[in-house]
């Protein structure tokens, strides 16, 4: 099964962005006198985090989020622009760090399900978390 881009909606402007840009795949090896060795596999960053906020939104709105989160299926993964998802951030940010992070291997998944706060009736806040994975095709 081919793996499908899935746009984040757009014109859903986020209140609040949270990314991490990940690390360099390695593992330790401590030897019994306590020294400890390291090694690197690859120069790709990989497990990069980005939590996207929206406070208080239309719930017809954070129906859309939910929407596009139940579309994700399989190997599918989440694509994000200028005016989805990335709102607010210079280019030069979302160039260099959030979409091309790992020499543009990085694919955004969900790392968990969208988080719904009913605010009032009508208004919600939604949380959503992704993780960039490197694929290995």
């Amino acid at each position: 099964m081919a793996s499908t881009q899935r746009k984040f909606p757009t014109n859903i402007c986020p209140t609040g962005r949270t990314y991490k840009p990940g690390r360099l795949p390695e593992t330790s090896f401590e030897a019994r006198n306590g020294a400890v060795s390291f090694v690197q596999y690859g120069q790709n960053f990989v497990n990069a985090e980005l939590t996207l906020d929206f406070a208080n939104i239309n719930d017809a709105v954070a129906g859309q989020i939910l929407q596009h989160y139940e579309s994700v299926r399989g190997d599918d993964y989440v694509v994000f622009g200028k005016d989805a998802g990335l709102q607010g951030l210079n280019q030069s940010l979302i160039d260099e760090q959030v979409v091309q992070n790992g020499k543009n291997l990085l694919r955004w998944r969900y790392s968990a399900a969208p988080q719904l706060t009913s605010v009032y009736p009508g208004v919600s806040t939604v949380q959503v978390q992704f993780v960039g994975v490197l694929y290995g095709s």
